[in-house]
């Protein structure tokens, strides 16, 4: 860095630095244009810059402003303009320009130009990041949301259609059985339209639990709390572990995506707890703070190392845990897992919302399976 002081030589440093942790284009840019100023007394400085092929951006910068213009074709340097380009082989890439004169511009704008470059690449290849993750959350964000209304779709025509005709053949059974009783030599048969009746209540019955599963119709007409009261009910009955459900604070509406969030992750935290927890006792807590609404589902089993979620590439394994965090994340939430090797599982998640109108009253609901 002949011809350049001491101080100078630390300001070249310091904006070296700056670009590595510069936040943005516009931050790599005044950055440069505040170097430029200092040692080499420009007054304005122009950079064009190529993101991807066929498409330029120029940016031009003074002590007032940036202006950012796009280009579909190559725009040239400025006529008497003092210019370096950023690969010496392959003039449009890009390059860094201004029209003052000077002793120190050139080699300032030599010195400079290959740290604009590399913080306009990576400002480049993190817009290209963010882009895919973007749209990596936008195709989960489908994802679920399809499936959701599928499940939706299925429910209702579980419910509607064929839960009607079951339901309807079920009484036809029971008038046919009430025909034929009266008559011993129909006893038999009696019986026989008794027992098919009976096979008909049964699947009834199942399919009214798999279209509550499926999509809860309480959780459109009644909200969150009595769904997930009736969803403790629920796993109770159909299974030996002993469930609790507490709600505190006064329950508000929350709307219907929420609603279906929350209510899908606490099913999936109690799936596992039902699959792989080996718990006994469960417990459901929801809570309306101030500014957020706290889900926890607690169980008692013998929970797990933390670590083993993660693969080598800290990917979450477990489908369910992942599919709780994408609903959450969706929906700008917190999702927190404690557990520990014998020491339970707790999956809490907290979404926050703004001032609505506030209703219901504090109660505890516990159900025995």
């Amino acid at each position: 860095m002949d011809g350049f002081s001491q101080s100078e030589i630390q300001q070249i440093a310091g904006f070296v630095r700056k670009i590595a942790k510069a936040p943005n284009v516009e931050a790599v840019i005044s950055e440069a244009f505040i170097i430029l100023k200092g040692i080499a007394d420009i007054d304005r400085v122009r950079i064009v810059y190529s993101p991807s092929p066929s498409k330029w951006t120029e940016w031009k910068a003074d002590k007032h402003k940036i202006e950012v213009r796009p280009h579909e074709e190559w725009p040239p340097p400025e006529k008497k303009s003092v210019s370096v380009p950023f690969d010496p082989e392959n003039n449009h890439c890009g390059f860094i320009s201004t029209n003052n004169k000077g002793d120190k511009v050139l080699p300032s704008l030599e010195i400079i130009a290959p740290e604009v470059w590399s913080g306009l690449l990576l400002q480049s290849a993190l817009a290209r990041v963010q882009r895919a993750a973007v749209s990596e959350t936008e195709l989960v964000r489908a994802t679920l949301r399809a499936r959701d209304e599928e499940r939706g779709h299925i429910a209702r025509e579980l419910h509607d259609d064929l839960g009607q005709s079951l339901a309807s053949l079920k009484l036809t059974l029971k008038w046919a059985e009430d025909l034929a009783r009266p008559h011993l030599r129909m006893e038999t048969i009696a019986k026989q339209l008794e027992a098919a009746r009976q096979d008909v209540g049964v699947m009834l019955d199942k399919i009214r639990d798999l279209s509550h599963t499926l999509y809860p119709r309480v959780l459109d007409t009644l909200g969150l709390v009595p769904a997930m009261k009736e969803l403790a009910h629920q796993v109770a009955r159909h299974s030996p572990i002993t469930v609790e459900c507490n709600t505190r604070g006064r329950p508000c509406s929350l709307g219907k995506d929420i609603d279906i969030a929350l209510y899908r992750c606490c099913q999936e935290a109690i799936n596992n707890a039902i699959r792989h927890a080996e718990a006994s006792n469960l417990v459901i807590r929801i809570e309306f703070a101030r500014n957020e609404v706290r889900v926890a589902v607690e169980d008692d089993g013998k929970g797990f190392d933390p670590r083993n979620l993660y693969d080598s590439n800290s990917r979450m394994m477990s489908s369910g845990f992942w599919t709780i965090r994408q609903r959450m994340a969706d929906l700008g939430a917190a999702f927190r897992l404690s557990t520990a090797e014998g020491r339970g599982t707790v999956v809490e998640m907290m979404v926050p919302y703004s001032s609505r109108k506030i209703h219901g009253r504090k109660n505890k609901t516990t159900h025995r399976g």
